[in-house]
């Protein structure tokens, strides 16, 4: 008698229905149950299945500004007076009567820092199941059930209760999951809105009053438009930087505990602290209305005044870092190649003080050798960059590791230019308009939670004789994105495009290669048949049935888990603030007040 054995995983609310087939030769098998085989079972669970539906049916909430408010005064406001450090306590007392304790399954999306420590791709949502809440820090012991792709992950973990989304359907049908779901869905958006690194410094403040109403009308103003996009995305640039320090500061502090601290150490952990008020100063000025309004007025007019002063409607910028005279005038010989006789040009010794003067429509050249950026500046409306030798010869890079490189919100052209993004998240995003790219090489630093280019819905990428390479994902498209690549190379990254079904691409003469995972995954939106396998591995000729996906001379081959993935979309509500989740901050929040 021959016993093989399998998994039966008919959907993932339930998970736990397993079964082993008994083949006896030819006559016909007979299911067993799961306590016949339970050490096969335990053996198997240890290692994390594969899960093929990849649009889990989540709990989601769509609230105003007045129901928020009102849930937060509710949960917060019982006791009057609430200083930061009482915040915590607060929350420990509101979940602990209303959380399920344990038994209940959920995604966990995993975070950046973590994606990175687990060394595999970010966004990653796995399968959970909780065994135990933590209610005092917040925390869940959570056992993975199934995984997203083929990872190797411990078997348990404890994370944040703001990073699990529960599941519509769950086994134990007597579980209050709405309850569940809706005391998470207060806390991750109070924590991940709400709450400021610097909250614990304020101890004689009554936070609530304070706070409350005027931090969640910015992020609905910031969500609504009344708040200027680029002021908003200013406001989550801090915010970013401003965690970032705070883990920083932490973990400082922890070594000081433990070891005596040097005078470098001193002065950075000054430095930092320095800088973290800058922040917060900034913040407090921003979150104020009639501040913001001020600020924002004030720098159009600033604008303005520059826009009138000018001798010319669009100059360029020669961005010369510095040499001998003989060498000035060498390369001003080649940069006369690329301008009109009777262009106003001006120099600039440095590109980030070139793109705070510049407005829209101007020019930068850049003269060989690395130049540092933390802004587009002037340009995020449009305007153009460009070198004059070969990319490999003149670099962008960050000025400091941070979110995203360059940030786009109009026309724009970067031309022979290398883009180093070893110390950002992502290089570059195009949130509107069109960015065109001619001869640039786009390099990472081979993190698979990085991106090179994210692509939103109304942006169009135009890239010409380009690369892409050691990203995570090489090229990110959103819904209703566009990216036409001609006679490009996307190569070593984890993988090469990863696109939504209703965004449009045309590749011709381009090679898609050598990624760790796949070439191209595309997100379907529409669910697959019943029955059928909602995760596919194939060729290129799977592409073809899809009228948006346009190649010509172009080949994607020699990816080592396979040359195209098509799976089921990722619900949206796990890629929540800002425009996009894949630029959105990903720190996970410090909610130790």
């Amino acid at each position: 008698m021959m016993i093989q054995y399998f998994i039966c995983l008919e959907c993932l609310s339930c998970f736990s229905r397993f079964f082993v087939y008994e083949s006896h030769g030819n006559e016909p098998g007979i299911y067993l149950r799961l306590k016949d085989i339970s050490p096969i079972i335990r053996f198997l669970i240890s290692r994390p299945v594969i899960f093929h539906d990849m649009s889990p049916d989540i709990i989601t909430f769509e609230k105003s500004f007045q129901q928020r408010l009102s849930e937060y005064m509710d949960i917060l406001g019982a006791r009057g007076h609430l200083p930061s450090s009482g915040i915590q306590n607060e929350w420990y007392y509101y979940i602990e009567s209303l959380l399920e304790p344990a038994g209940w399954q959920a995604i966990w999306k995993i975070s950046r820092r973590k994606c990175e420590e687990f060394e595999i791709q970010f966004p990653t949502l796995v399968v959970v199941m909780v065994r135990d809440v933590i209610f005092q820090e917040l925390e869940a012991v959570v056992d993975i059930v199934a995984v997203q792709d083929d990872i190797s992950l411990p078997e348990q973990h404890e994370v944040p209760l703001t990073s699990l989304y529960p599941t519509k359907q769950q086994e134990n049908e007597v579980l209050d999951i709405n309850c569940t779901a809706n005391c998470l869905d207060q806390l991750r958006f109070f924590y991940n809105h709400l709450w400021r690194p610097w909250d614990c410094d304020d101890e004689n403040q009554d936070w609530l009053f304070i706070h409350l109403e005027a931090r969640l009308q910015l992020y609905y103003d910031m969500q609504s438009g009344v708040v200027l996009h680029e002021t908003g995305q200013h406001i989550r640039l801090l915010l970013q930087e401003a965690r970032e320090i705070e883990q920083k500061i932490q973990a400082a502090q922890e070594q000081a505990d433990s070891d005596e601290i040097d005078e470098t150490g001193a002065l950075a952990m000054m430095e930092l602290q320095i800088r973290r008020e800058e922040i917060k100063r900034k913040i407090e000025i921003l979150e104020n209305p009639l501040m913001r309004n001020l600020v924002v007025k004030r720098k159009y007019e600033v604008v303005q005044a520059r826009r009138q002063h000018r001798e010319h409607s669009h100059e360029v910028c020669f961005v010369w870092l510095g040499g001998t005279v003989d060498a000035f005038i060498n390369t001003l010989t080649q940069v006369r190649n690329f301008v009109q006789p009777e262009t106003y040009i001006k120099s600039c010794p440095l590109l980030q003080e070139a793109l705070d003067k510049a407005i829209a429509g101007d020019t930068i050249i850049l003269c060989p050798g690395i130049h540092h950026a933390s802004s587009t500046g002037g340009l995020e409306e449009g305007g153009n960059i460009m070198g004059f030798l070969e990319p490999s010869a003149t670099t962008i890079a960050a000025h400091e590791p941070g979110n995203v490189l360059l940030d786009w919100s109009a026309n724009v052209t970067l031309e022979n230019i290398a883009i180093d993004a070893h110390f950002v998240q992502m290089a570059l995003s195009v949130r509107n308009g069109t960015v065109r790219m001619r001869n640039c090489c786009v390099v990472g630093g081979g993190n698979t939670s990085s991106t090179g280019i994210l692509v939103l819905k109304g942006g169009h990428l135009e890239a010409q004789t380009c690369e892409f390479l050691n990203f995570g994902n090489g090229i990110v498209l959103d819904h209703d994105a566009k990216v036409t690549l001609t006679d490009c190379k996307i190569t070593s990254c984890s993988t090469g495009i990863k696109m939504c079904e209703d965004s449009t691409i045309m590749l011709e003469k381009c090679h898609v290669s050598d990624c760790s995972e796949y070439g191209v995954k595309i997100e379907i939106i529409q669910q697959f048949g019943e029955g059928a396998d909602s995760r596919r591995v194939g060729s290129v000729v799977m592409l073809e049935s899809f009228q948006n996906i346009t190649l010509d001379k172009t080949t994607v081959d020699g990816n080592k888990k396979g040359d195209v993935l098509m799976v089921q979309q990722l619900d949206n509500i796990l890629y929540e603030s800002g425009d996009s989740g894949c630029i959105s901050h990903e720190t996970e929040p410090d909610i130790s007040a």
